[in-house]
């Protein structure tokens, strides 16, 4: 009811077409102290009101919700992605190290000066949200190259407010609760000072993949075309243990003597894999606090001092499968009577035996993140000139803690010793085994690094001389930044710790290099904008930066704005920008970092590479180790941006535009996508390194993941907008659709190399999507004291990853191998709410999302992280939920 009504809201608009004056705002992506309607650059603006409309309970949901935001680490990518509990802002696709965040129009810290989290700030807080779709390395600098986000608190204000939420799944699991404060104090024109202050406090439950039917196993079975197919990703690391034959196949004692596979295991072409989707968290658990404090002091009535302040602590935790590993078994001791049993010769020395210790439990990170910073400055006038200074320090601290991981040189001992049996099924070890195990766990802190940024800056403005369209205005500064970061890895993390100090997690025997590293900047820049004429506006903006030891930059900005008639706004822009490699992309050392993503099964090229290093492959279909560090040579990335937009506002009730965009970046950072590699691995030999297993003794082949400069990368769109607002027979409706729509992505994986795209496309060679249309339409229709509220999310479909599947009979049996790619349909949700205010204080507000319980499609996706069934990235896994919200106003 409330779509049909919208699009009689936005029909409305237009047959009451009549001329007004565009309500004037400020806006991001300026220098110039100054007030517009509708700037040279398009920015969109989600209020105060809009925030509480989308039902959002975070920043995290509210950002990563917006049609012009894809791409980007999500919280998913904790459950074994390498997300570590972080969630980044992405804009158009191009990730988050190119999205540069802002709080109040200053920088925020991000870890090793890269991407920001954006768990860190408090919902509760924000006034308002302005995301600057466009490059804005001219004005910004660095990372500025997709666009900007910029959350604004409230300014000057006295009000308080007190908020109670609950949300829950109407399936088991992601419970989640929260409270949110804040009080305004003073006011700043007539007490001469304002204070405000914030405070909250959220806390999620897990939600584990056998919760829901779509992920709760590796093995799915489906149809397509007319046939039944079977897909399973598994690991050959199993329990009971799997013995590396010489003929590169696995020899299950389990299997010898039952004639199957163990429980929770699939034969496949007569090797046992186990089933570890089963066992994962389909979403981590989380507990956020924030604070945020901000102080304004008038010192006198040109002049206005600032303290600003905030604090964050977010701690995520997530589970994936028991703990896998090699085991090296002696055929002559108290183990060989097993290894007999699948015909190991005695005479090959050793077996290499894959293992999953599943009686010690789930391996379990927990990720704690606690961030700090303060600014202090002052803003007012100089005779004609408008300034704004401060300096400011900010630190982020994040810490990983470990359980469920034994040392690997103590857990292979023990095992040697007869006492851990690797060879019978879960639950059936002694008590004294389980002890001993329990012993030599490496529970506690793991890894962790300490980032801080320091920065200085200052600019000012005036207005220079009459136009024919107003005063030309003038704006220079100046600011420096001084990035810093400081790992610090345990003893294990090292492999130096267990009771020798020498020993590292099994089956993870990293040997993680310490390390610390700055980053000096300097930038100066200036801006000019003339009113050319009461329509035409012209704005220029230049600026410089300079990277210590690393390079600099000089990058510009050319932009207009054409408003021939109130109701009509032509805008533009042209401009270049740059991206500055990171500290990790620079300075840390090589090392290994965990795992491939999904599992491989070694070709000619790769055993020909391995052979070449003194190293082998690994047996079956399994994952690779993988090293990474920095590139002290990486050249920062350029880029040039271009949009063209339009804006119509024939009356109070109707307005709409659309922006076209276009991004070109040369020298893109990145690391050539794994399934690229491992199907070319002739192409990509310098990406080859070796990992030697200290609990086998055995050089595998690992790959070298480690940044370097790639090639071009192209992506151009157009973001709409269209706002209706109609006066229904039973109340006033606002009707608002926001959409992007991606025109073309390509990119390059080596400079001057053929271009991939991930348009519609889970593209192999790359690993993502690109969604062609991402879009919300959101309609509100108040009634007296009710609001009711619908939002419609929609985005496009795309062609599904590759994946090796098997043909069944209609017996179940299978019949042949094959390798499809489904076709992922274009998926909507609909979320609504509802508000009830007892009065001016008081509102209740209950909802649903995901109102008809639509299941994310399947997704034979198997890299990332570990749940499978569907993509986590693009799609919730919550179903239906219902929500509550009491807010109280004061």
């Amino acid at each position: 009811m409330l779509a049909a009504l919208g699009a009689m809201s936005m029909a409305s608009g237009l047959a009451q077409a009549q001329q007004q004056t565009l309500e004037r705002v400020e806006i991001t992506g300026s220098s110039i102290k100054r007030v517009a309607a509708e700037g040279a650059l398009p920015v969109q603006t989600v209020s105060k009101s809009e925030i509480a409309r989308s039902g959002a309970t975070s920043v995290v949901e509210l950002i990563q919700k917006l049609p012009a935001m894809q791409g980007g680490i999500t919280e998913g990518d904790a459950i074994g992605g390498g997300g570590g509990g972080a969630a980044e802002a992405s804009i158009h696709n191009l990730n988050g190290d190119r999205t540069l965040v802002l709080l109040n129009g200053r920088r925020i810290v991000g870890e090793a000066g890269g991407s920001v989290d954006i768990n860190m700030l408090p919902l509760s807080a924000i006034e308002r949200v302005e995301v600057l779709t466009d490059g804005a390395s001219a004005i910004y600098g660095s990372d500025a190259v997709a666009g900007v986000v910029n959350f604004i608190t409230a300014q000057n204000t006295q009000a308080g407010g007190l908020e109670l939420s609950l949300t829950k799944p109407q399936k088991a699991g992601a419970k989640e609760r929260g409270f949110a404060l804040s009080k305004g104090f003073g006011d700043l024109d007539k007490d001469g000072v304002n204070v405000l202050m914030a405070a909250s406090f959220d806390r999620r439950d897990s939600l584990y993949a056998s919760q829901r039917d779509f992920s709760k196993s590796g093995i799915i079975k489906f149809g397509l075309s007319g046939k039944n197919y079977l897909f399973f990703n598994g690991s050959p690391r199993s329990i009971p243990g799997n013995v590396n034959m010489p003929d590169g196949t696995y020899g299950n004692p389990y299997e010898a003597t039952n004639g199957v596979c163990p429980p929770s295991h699939v034969d496949v072409e007569g090797d046992c894999y186990f089933d570890y989707a089963s066992t994962v968290m389909g979403f981590p658990t989380r507990d956020r606090t924030n604070l945020m404090a901000n102080l304004a002091i008038k010192a006198n009535p040109d002049t206005t001092l600032h303290l600003d302040t905030y604090y964050s602590k977010t701690r995520t935790r997530a589970s994936i499968a028991a703990v896998p590993g090699e085991l090296s078994i002696d055929p002559n001791g108290p183990l060989g009577s097993y290894l007999s049993q699948v015909g190991w010769n005695p005479a090959d020395g050793n077996a290499t035996v894959s293992y999953r210790a599943m009686d010690l439990g789930g391996r379990t990170a927990i990720y704690k993140r606690e961030s700090y910073g303060f600014w202090f400055g002052a803003d007012g006038r100089i005779a004609d000139w408008d300034y704004k200074a401060s300096v400011g320090y900010q630190k982020t601290h994040y810490r990983e803690f470990n359980q469920g991981y034994p040392f690997g040189i103590a857990f292979n001992d023990l095992m040697a010793s007869g006492l851990w049996n690797p060879f019978v099924l879960p639950g059936n070890q002694s008590p004294a085994a389980i002890a001993a195990a329990k012993s030599i766990l490496t529970d506690g802190y793991y890894d962790g690094e300490i980032s801080t940024l320091k920065s200085v800056d200052a600019k000012v403005s005036r207005d220079l001389f009459q136009l024919g369209g107003g005063a030309a205005a003038l704006a220079v500064g100046l600011n420096y930044n001084e990035d810093a970061v400081s790992s610090q890895p345990s003893a294990t993390a090292m492999g130096l710790g267990g009771p020798n100090g020498d020993d590292s997690r099994f089956g993870d025997a990293s040997a993680a290099i310490p390390y610390s590293a700055t980053r000096k900047s300097m930038g100066l820049f200036t801006e000019l904008v003339a009113p050319v004429t009461k329509a035409l506006e012209l704005s220029a903006a230049m600026r410089y930066d300079d990277y210590k030891n690393i390079d600099s930059a000089l990058n510009g900005k050319l932009s207009f704005r054409y408003q021939p008639m109130r109701s009509l706004l032509v805008r533009g822009s042209v401009g270049t920008g740059f991206r500055a490699p990171t500290l990790r992309q620079l300075y840390r050392p090589l090392q290994t970092f965990g795992v491939t993503a999904k599992p491989y099964t070694c070709t000619q090229e790769m055993l020909d590479i391995a052979t070449s290093l003194g190293a082998e492959c690994r047996i079956g279909n399994v994952q690779y180790d993988v090293k990474t560090g920095g590139v002290p040579s990486i050249q920062p990335e350029k880029s040039k941006q271009a949009s063209l937009g339009l804006r119509f506002e024939p009356n109070d009730q109707l307005s709409m535009g659309a922006d076209l965009w276009w991004v070109g970046i040369k020298d893109t950072f990145g690391s050539v996508d794994e399934p690229e590699a491992f199907g070319n691995a002739a192409k990509y030999a310098n990406l080859w390194t070796t990992y030697n297993d200290p609990v086998t003794g055995k050089t595998y082949l690992a790959y070298n993941s480690s940044t370097t400069n790639l090639g071009k990368q192209f992506v151009s769109g157009i973001d709409f907008d269209i706002v209706g607002r109609n006066e229904t027979p039973i109340g006033p409706l606002q009707t608002q659709l926001r959409a992007t729509y991606i025109l073309r992505e390509a990119r390059q994986l080596l400079t001057g190399g053929t271009y991939y795209s991930t348009l519609a496309d889970n593209n192999p060679s790359v690993g993502e999507v690109a969604f062609r249309w991402k879009g919300t339409l959101g309609n509100t229709l108040r009634m007296g004291n009710w609001a009711h509220t619908l939002n419609l999310n929609f985005q496009s479909g795309y062609q599904d990853f590759p994946a090796e599947v098997y043909e069944l009979d209609a017996s179940g049996a299978i019949v042949a191998a094959d390798t499809v790619r489904l076709k992922i349909k274009s998926y909507y949700t609909v979320d609504w709410q509802t508000a009830f205010s007892f009065n001016k204080a008081l509102t209740l507000t209950v909802g649903v999302k995901n109102l008809f319980d639509k299941d994310p499609p399947l997704s034979l996706r198997s890299d990332g992280a570990h749940m499978l069934g569907f993509d986590y990235r693009y799609y919730s896994p919550l179903g239906r939920t219902w929500q509550a919200k009491l807010n109280l106003s004061f």
